[in-house]
C-alpha cells in the first residue's frame, strides 16, 4: 500500500454535461476539454481493480448530471457491489426525464445496480431550471424502488444560518418537500469558483494577498501525503484534489499511478505540504508567474489559478 494514498473512496464524474444552467455551478472550469461522459469499460476496470485491492468503503457518481447517461451509472455501481464496496452513492439534480415511466424506470435501475445512497440537489439555484415536480417524483420513484437512503442536499450562502434572499428561498422550497419525509442534508456552502465568480460576487468572502493554509484545512480536502480518495475524470485522469492529475487509467494501469504517487517528487505538491500557499507562491515565482495582485478567495482559487498559468506558459 501507498504510505500518501490509502483509497477509501472512489468518486467518478461521469460526464460534465447537464440539464441545469446553476448560477452557482463550479463544474464549468475547462470542462468543455472533456469528452461527453466517461468510457463505461474503463470505469468499471478502475472500480474492479481498486475495489479488489484496497477495499475502499464507498464510491460516488456525479457530474456534471450523471443520469443523464443512466447505463453508466448503473454498470459502476453493479462493479462496486460485486467487489464489496458498502456505500454506493449518486449525486443527482433529479431531474431524469419529462414523464413518470422513464422516471421510475431509472430508479429501478438504481435500486438494481446496487445504489444505497441518492442524494438529490435541490435549492434556489437548481429549481431556477429544473422543475420541482420531476424532482419530487424521482425522490418518490426511489422510494419505491426500495433505496431508503436518500436525502435533500441544498448549497447554502455563506451559511445555512445567514438570513439571505438565496437561502430564504431554498427553505421555501425544502418545506414544500417535507411531505416525502426524506432527510435534509448538511448540504454545503456555495464556493468561489465557478459561476459563483460572476453571478454571486456580493456573497463572496473577502480576498486576500495569499491566502492561508493547505490542502485539507478545508473542506472536501484531503492533505497532499495522506490522501484518502481518488477523483476520476470522463476522460479517464486520476486526480487527488481539485485537478491535481497523477494519470491517466486510460494510459495505465490505475493500480500503478496509485502504487506509484509520491507527493514530494511533485514540486508544486512538496511546496504546498511544506509551507502552503506562501511555498506554491515561490514556486510559482520561480517559474515566472506572481500571484494575482488582487488576491485569492480562498487557498483553492490560488492553487488552481496559479498551477493553470505556470502549465500555460509550457504550452
Amino acid at each position: 500500500m501507498n504510505r500518501y494514498l490509502n483509497v477509501n473512496r472512489i468518486e467518478f464524474a461521469v460526464t460534465y454535461l447537464c440539464n441545469g444552467k446553476c448560477k452557482h455551478c463550479y463544474t464549468t472550469r475547462d470542462k468543455e476539454m472533456f469528452p461527453n461522459h466517461i468510457n463505461e469499460f474503463i470505469a468499471q476496470e478502475i472500480v474492479r481493480k481498486v475495489g479488489k485491492k484496497h477495499h475502499p468503503r464507498s464510491i460516488m457518481t456525479f457530474g456534471g448530471e450523471p443520469l443523464l447517461f443512466p447505463e453508466i451509472v448503473f454498470k459502476i455501481h453493479k462493479e462496486a457491489m460485486k467487489v464489496g464496496i458498502l456505500r454506493r452513492e449518486v449525486i443527482t439534480n433529479g431531474y431524469w426525464a419529462n414523464n413518470d415511466k422513464k422516471i421510475e424506470e431509472i430508479a429501478k435501475g438504481l435500486f438494481d445496480s446496487g445504489v444505497n445512497n441518492v442524494i438529490i440537489s435541490v435549492d434556489v439555484f437548481h429549481q431556477e431550471h429544473i422543475p420541482l415536480k420531476y424532482v419530487r417524483k424521482a425522490a418518490q420513484s426511489c422510494l419505491k424502488a426500495g433505496i431508503k437512503d436518500i436525502e435533500w442536499n441544498p448549497c447554502w450562502v455563506i451559511a445555512e444560518n445567514e438570513n439571505n434572499r438565496y437561502n430564504k428561498k431554498t427553505k421555501k422550497i425544502l418545506q414544500s418537500l417535507e411531505d416525502l419525509s426524506i432527510k435534509i442534508s448538511y448540504g454545503n456552502v456555495m464556493q468561489p469558483d465557478g459561476f459563483a465568480l460572476l453571478n454571486l460576487k456580493e456573497f463572496l468572502p473577502k480576498k486576500e494577498k495569499i491566502p492561508t493554509g493547505k490542502c485539507g484545512d478545508i473542506p472536501y480536502t484531503d492533505p497532499l501525503d495522506s490522501i484518502q480518495s481518488i477523483f476520476i475524470e470522463p476522460d479517464g485522469k486520476v486526480a487527488v484534489c481539485n485537478d491535481f492529475y497523477i494519470g491517466n487509467a486510460r494510459k495505465r494501469d490505475v493500480l500503478k499511478i496509485i502504487e506509484e504517487y509520491d507527493p514530494y517528487k511533485i514540486i508544486e505538491m512538496k511546496s504546498i505540504i511544506e509551507n502552503g500557499m506562501i511555498g506554491l507562491a515561490e514556486w510559482a515565482r520561480k517559474k515566472g508567474i506572481d500571484p494575482d495582485p488582487n488576491g485569492y478567495y480562498s487557498i483553492c482559487h490560488m492553487c488552481t489559478d496559479i498551477r493553470k498559468k505556470v502549465k500555460n506558459m509550457k504550452l
